[in-house]
C-alpha cells in the first residue's frame, strides 16, 4: 500500500535532476548518456549501447498513453492522490536550475518537468491497482537525481 505522504515528503527533500552528467551509478538494466545534448541532439549509436535503433522515449506530456501499464479510469481518490503527487514534483523541481536541461537552442525543462510528473502518477497508479514495478523503478532513478528518459527492451536510458 502506498504511503502517500510519506511520498510527498520524499519528493519535497528530493534532489531531483543533480546528479546529470555525473559518472554511472552501479546500477543493471540502464544504460547512462552523459547529457542532454547527447540524448536529445546529437545521439550516437554508441552512447546507448548499440539499442538506439530501438529506443522508445519515456512519456513527456500528461496525454501521453502509458507504455507499461493499461489502467481502467481513475476513481476520484485516486485522481486525488495523483494530483497531490504531481503538485509536489512540480514544486520541487521548479528549484532545479533550467541550464541543465538546455542544449543549444533547444530547452527541454518543460519536458524534463512533464516526463518526472507523469511517471509519479503512473507510480501511483501502479501502487494503487498493484501492477507491476516499472514506475517503481523509473521514480527510484528521479530520487537518485537523474532523468529517465527512454527505454529499450529490458534497460532504461538515463541522462
Amino acid at each position: 500500500m502506498l504511503d502517500a505522504e510519506k511520498l510527498v515528503d520524499d519528493i519535497a527533500r528530493a534532489r531531483f535532476f543533480s546528479r546529470m552528467g555525473c559518472a554511472p551509478d552501479l546500477n543493471e538494466g540502464v544504460i547512462y548518456v552523459e547529457s542532454v545534448f547527447k540524448v536529445f541532439v546529437e545521439p550516437e549509436e554508441s552512447d546507448f549501447h548499440g539499442v538506439y535503433k530501438d529506443l522508445e522515449w519515456l512519456p513527456t506530456t500528461p496525454t501521453q498513453e502509458d507504455p507499461f501499464n493499461s489502467f481502467p479510469k481513475a476513481p476520484k481518490a485516486l485522481v486525488e492522490l495523483r494530483l497531490k503527487v504531481s503538485k509536489a514534483v512540480m514544486q520541487s523541481i521548479k528549484e532545479v536550475p533550467k541550464e541543465k536541461f538546455i542544449a543549444g537552442a533547444h530547452d527541454f525543462s518543460v519536458a524534463a518537468r512533464n516526463a518526472a510528473c507523469f511517471a509519479f502518477r503512473q507510480y501511483v497508479s501502479e501502487c494503487y491497482y498493484g501492477s507491476g514495478s516499472v514506475w517503481s523503478r523509473v521514480i527510484d532513478l528521479y530520487f537518485s537525481g537523474r532523468w529517465p528518459v527512454g527505454y529499450s527492451k529490458d534497460k532504461l536510458i538515463v541522462i
